[in-house]
């Protein structure tokens, strides 16, 4: 999910701010504060400013070389916020 497909949940639902991440945010906040459960990633947003966070570039409409970075990009962001979700459930 990039920063624009986040801001777009939250337009339809705001009140979910505490449960909806970037991959890239989640990756860096689980990653920052060893997070446990998805409520530890939202306590963890405090720590990182938003400028900060990096984004995902969405591959749709580009050459197939844009998809493998992105693909990359996402396996690599992907242990750390498997790894809250493994720990969430305990």
């Amino acid at each position: 999910m990039t920063k624009q497909h986040r801001e777009a949940v939250l337009e339809i639902a705001p009140q979910k701010l505490h449960r909806t991440f970037t991959l890239a945010e989640a990756a860096q906040i689980a990653l920052l504060t060893n997070a446990r459960t998805v409520e530890d990633l939202s306590n963890g947003r405090a720590f990182i400013p938003a400028e900060q966070v990096p984004d995902i570039m969405d591959p749709i409409g580009r050459a197939r070389s844009v998809f493998d970075a992105v693909g990359a990009k996402i396996a690599e962001l992907l242990p750390p916020v498997l790894d809250v979700c493994e720990r969430s459930l305990g």
